[in-house]
């Protein structure tokens, strides 16, 4: 695992104008959830260029790579350019779901998976949720267990063309949507036992998959 960032304080209340780590403590127990284990974790800034694809094609015996942040197209957003310059076959460039719509998955041409995660701590964990976790089910060989569906209540944002995704709690036979779920915040995520995953068109009380927190 690979957290990229400058702006990051990897411990303790982040001073002015910097960010706490969140990724670094919640992925691997993620992992570990759903049946991975993390073989090493570390930080690599963004400057000096080129830290971070030193560290994707380090020798080790992972046979995934998970980099978070770095997955979009700004100045500082390298992830893309060195699997370009790596002959990396990108087998998911983008997704079409709020949030986590940056996520990535590439193919090394050494044989090894390279999963991008958004840098934001809830789009992270949606992208982790949605695609992380089907890939090491997948590499171990053990089928997605089927999603189940139940009415959706409370207020979400859709947007034509795109999934939103939102944490739940149970209420009797239905979900209610947990506020706090911009993709900056794991608040919601947190108190939520499910996320769901609201189509185009979506409207209050409509059914929804979800996806099961802690499974």
């Amino acid at each position: 695992m690979l957290v990229s960032g400058d702006e990051l304080d990897l411990s303790g209340v982040p001073g002015a104008g910097r960010v706490r780590d969140a990724l670094g403590p919640l992925i691997p127990a993620l992992v570990a959830e759903i049946g991975g284990e993390t073989v090493s974790s570390r930080h690599v800034p963004d400057l000096p260029a080129g830290g971070l694809a030193a560290a994707v094609h380090a020798r080790h015996d992972a046979e995934v790579v998970v980099v978070t942040g770095s997955t979009s197209v700004g100045d500082t957003d390298q992830l893309r350019r060195l699997l370009a310059d790596a002959g990396a076959r990108l087998v998911i460039d983008t997704v079409a779901c709020r949030p986590g719509h940056p996520m990535l998955l590439a193919l090394l041409r050494t044989g090894r998976w390279v999963v991008g995660l958004p840098g934001n701590p809830y789009a992270a964990l949606v992208a982790a949720r949605t695609l992380l976790g089907p890939l090491i089910a997948g590499l171990s060989g053990r089928p997605l267990a089927p999603l189940p569906h139940l009415p959706v209540r409370g207020r979400a944002r859709t947007s034509p063309g795109l999934t939103r995704v939102v944490p739940v709690s149970w209420a009797g036979g239905e979900a209610c949507i947990v506020g706090g779920h911009g993709a900056a915040f794991l608040r919601g995520a947190a108190v939520a036992d499910a996320l769901a995953a609201l189509p185009p068109g979506w409207m209050d009380g409509d059914p929804a998959p979800l996806l099961l927190q802690g499974g």
